[in-house]
């Protein structure tokens, strides 16, 4: 089982900005894990965080976050192998990094004016992919994710250093009904029941793209 999730990080803001821009609105149920549609954090690292599992972030929602400060946003579709991780602030998206596997396992495009952490990643896990068989292995894909963490200090498949217990607390839409919420990209199968998410590291194994 892989991972279909996206999460957004703003720096320096708070839990309220949150709440505001996503049309969330807390719950009393804190979890360990994450399993739950939409949940947030506060790591030690100065940045709060929204996170959805099986659904992407809007574009919109990105935008009005970033009006209270800088935005870090990551998406991982494992089942159709794709990932992207993109900046904001002051409602502008300032860049962008995606990996399409449909395109090729070495497929990587950029808009705007990427960071610099991005050169130091993209040349690490190319090089992770090119020893372990290429066209045939998986290094490219994590990039986008592992360029949110090395800008945010999250990743979502580990958990967040220097915390422990009940790390996420639940939200909820303040729509009655829940909401809607966007339809992930090229989404292959139904998730049907209330399925168990487990931390994992890097490791686990992915679908094989068409």
């Amino acid at each position: 089982m892989g991972y279909s999730l996206s999460w957004a990080a703003l720096e320096n803001g708070t839990f309220d900005a949150i709440c505001a821009a996503c049309d969330l609105r807390p719950t009393d149920k804190r979890e360990e894990i994450a399993p739950s549609a939409v949940v947030a954090a506060k790591p030690p690292t100065g940045w709060h965080l929204v996170l959805y599992n099986r659904h992407e972030i809007e574009n919109q929602k990105l935008a009005r976050l970033s009006s209270g400060g800088e935005v870090v946003s990551c998406f991982v579709e494992d089942h159709v192998m794709f990932s992207s991780a993109s900046g904001w602030n002051r409602g502008r998206q300032i860049w962008k990094v995606f990996h399409d596997c449909e395109k090729g396992r070495y497929h990587l495009e950029t808009t705007g004016a990427v960071p610099a952490a991005f050169v130091e990643v993209r040349k690490r896990l190319t090089a992770e992919q090119d020893a372990a068989g290429g066209e045939k292995a998986v290094g490219v894909y994590d990039i986008p994710a592992e360029l949110a963490k090395a800008l945010t200090g999250f990743g979502h498949d580990q958990g967040i250093p220097g915390m422990t217990g009940d790390l996420y607390q639940i939200l909820e839409s303040v729509d009655a009904g829940g909401g809607k919420q966007s339809v992930l990209i090229r989404l292959t199968s139904m998730f049907k029941g209330k399925k168990k998410w487990q931390i994992k590291s890097r490791s686990y194994q992915r679908s094989a793209c068409s």
